[in-house]
């Protein structure tokens, strides 16, 4: 059982500059980024009890007859609204020859429900990105508080990546706004991972979400405590159940971060298990997944601190926007017509 830092965020809420309480969460973050790619965290604005109400919100909508969450599937590629059971493969975006395997399996075991930006940008950035990044929400005509529900956990979610983005310039020597003006129109999207319970043995190969690493800048995850959880790859490529503790966010970086940070910070190889067949119908499983991406139109290269002299970046800069596209479409990939 691998055990993530849970880290406690209130000296970053209740300090206005430096103090002997910051300065040791920063250490911590930082350690834990380099070594995992991964933490969980405390202490933040975002309640419990909003978290709950979401999900509670979203569990229902799941229930719906299939034929109602169909009114509002995502078309290929569109990355809003629903996309059924075994449609998508996560794995399916990989590059490391290792997960050869895992890129051939059977599509995962979940269903989705993705929204993006719920704010209204400057028309000239609605006018290049209207129909992409900040592409249209798709609604559900229920349940009736779908929409407010999860437009405002949306708004809040976003405001704690800021706030760990702040965190996270402090962790790298950086002043605290370093990331300010590369994501206040992030293109972030809020993913609703429905895993239901499986009371039919899976396909060979097949999991509830393959093996991946995410895209862009940092993942937040609010997940409820049933069985068949995450799993991270360990540097020696072994699998490794994540014991989270109730009630708290786990938060993993992405490729964007990583190739920001020059590699100092892992983006790591993470997959949901299956349950044990004896969970029956106790497997059933959501979490909130808040994918944290930059502006479309930023460019991503190598942060200043995170290169020592003599050293070389190992990236090319990269626009955002074209990456995280080409991204998705990759996961997009079908496996009836593979």
């Amino acid at each position: 059982m691998q055990q993530i830092p849970l880290l406690d965020l209130s000296s970053y809420y209740q300090s206005a500059g430096s103090t002997p309480d910051l300065k040791q969460l920063l250490c911590q973050v930082d350690q834990a980024l380099c070594e995992i790619g991964f933490l969980c965290i405390k202490g933040t604005p975002l309640t419990q009890q909003i978290v709950q109400h979401a999900q509670a919100v979203a569990t229902r909508f799941f229930d719906l007859p299939v034929s109602d969450k169909n009114t509002v599937k995502a078309l290929k590629h569109a990355n809003r609204g629903y996309t059924g059971l075994a449609e998508l493969g996560l794995s399916y975006s990989m590059d490391a020859s290792d997960l050869k395997q895992d890129r051939q399996a059977p599509p995962d075991l979940f269903e989705r429900y993705r929204i993006g930006p719920v704010d209204v940008f400057a028309t000239e950035l609605m006018a290049q990105y209207g129909e992409t990044a900040y592409a249209p929400n798709i609604w559900p005509e229920g349940p009736a508080e779908f929409k407010g529900v999860m437009q405002s956990y949306y708004q809040q979610v976003n405001q704690l990546a800021q706030d760990l983005l702040g965190i996270f310039a402090l962790s790298l020597g950086l002043e605290r706004q370093w990331f300010a003006n590369k994501v206040d129109h992030s293109m972030a999207s809020l993913a609703i991972n429905h895993y239901p319970a499986q009371t039919q043995p899976a396909l060979p190969g097949q999991l509830r979400a393959g093996p991946h690493t995410d895209y862009g800048t940092l993942t937040i995850v609010a997940p409820t405590s049933a069985p068949g959880g995450l799993q991270i790859r360990t540097k020696n490529g072994t699998w490794q159940d994540v014991s989270v503790e109730p009630g708290t966010f786990v938060v993993n970086i992405g490729d964007m971060m990583a190739q920001w940070t020059n590699d100092r910070w892992v983006s790591t190889v993470h997959r949901v298990a299956n349950p044990s067949a004896a969970d029956g119908l106790a497997s059933r499983r959501l979490s909130l997944v808040f994918f944290h991406q930059p502006n479309p139109d930023a460019l991503i290269e190598c942060i200043p601190t995170c290169i020592d002299p003599g050293q070389i970046e190992k990236y090319r800069p990269v626009n955002a926007g074209e990456y995280i596209t080409a991204k998705i479409n990759r996961h997009f990939k079908s496996y009836l017509a593979a």
